[in-house]
């Protein structure tokens, strides 16, 4: 049977391009929300949900922290997409006639200058880029476009009207792959753990250096907000290197003094970078 791969988006969105590229062989079917695409594969809907988890423009994107924090899932894999904009209308639009451009938040952020350029253009954050362009085609109104991919203006029927709007040209989304099995796809190079650190002087410095002493290359640190406690805090660290599961529960353990709770949300491959 063919594996089943959960996405956020509908068809066009960026998040389903990845999806494909990771699963060539797979069934992409796409869901509304994040925690949706999340759910499918708790529910056994889905034997993998990728979802975005960082930019290297805008950052962090935040509703995928929020899924790794409370959902039972492992990581098992990361990929990595370039991501190319393009400003879409329907056919007879302008872009002397828009006066209104929904996308995501994340492709309104990492589309800022050349949003800074518009006048009288009001910016509207939706669910997925590739749903605003749906939404777009959907209204028939020469006045709204949406920041989506060019796969989106063909699967809509929509116009281009300014393409690569991006502000950096090196712009790419990295994807977490998860399930509910531990077993990463690949020989693990790469591991992510969450913690929250004690509310006491030095609490995560000593945290770090446990990480230190024991030889993990930490390559990445994130915080967030947890949902349910006002101004409190978790932390997502990355580390890179041959991903021994002895040795990192080794490393978590000699942390653990200085922490509230600390889990391994999973080893995995490190993804190449996209083209």
């Amino acid at each position: 049977m063919r594996q089943v791969i959960a996405y956020p988006g509908t068809r066009g969105s960026f998040s389903e391009a990845a999806a494909q590229e990771a699963f060539p062989a797979g069934e992409c079917v796409g869901y509304a929300t994040f925690p949706e695409a999340a759910g499918a594969v708790i529910d056994g809907a889905a034997d993998y949900a990728l979802l975005p988890v960082e930019n290297s423009f805008a950052g962090a994107v935040l509703p995928t922290y929020s899924i790794l924090e409370k959902l039972p899932l492992h990581i098992v894999g990361e990929t990595m997409k370039a991501v190319r904009h393009q400003l879409l209308g329907v056919p007879g639009a302008s872009m002397e006639g828009i006066r209104q451009i929904s996308s995501h938040p994340q492709a309104i952020a990492q589309c800022d200058e050349f949003l800074a350029t518009l006048k009288n253009v009001q910016l509207i954050p939706s669910a997925n880029t590739a749903i605003s362009a749906c939404e777009v085609a959907r209204k028939g109104d020469p006045a709204l476009a949406a920041i989506a991919s060019e796969e989106a203006a063909r699967a809509f029927g929509l116009r281009i009207l300014k393409r690569n709007i991006q502000t950096s040209d090196l712009n790419t989304t990295r994807f977490f792959i998860l399930s509910r099995e531990e077993t990463p796809l690949a020989e693990p190079e790469k591991a992510t753990v969450i913690f929250t650190v004690k509310n006491e002087v030095g609490a995560l410095v000593r945290v770090l250096e446990s990480f230190a002493r024991s030889g993990l290359n930490m390559s990445r640190i994130e915080s967030r907000p947890l949902p349910d406690t006002t101004f409190a805090y978790f932390f997502s660290a990355d580390f890179e290197g041959m991903m021994d599961q002895a040795h990192l529960q080794q490393a978590m353990a000699a942390a653990k003094p200085f922490t509230r709770e600390i889990r391994l949300l999973g080893v995995y491959p490190k993804a190449q970078k996209p083209i």
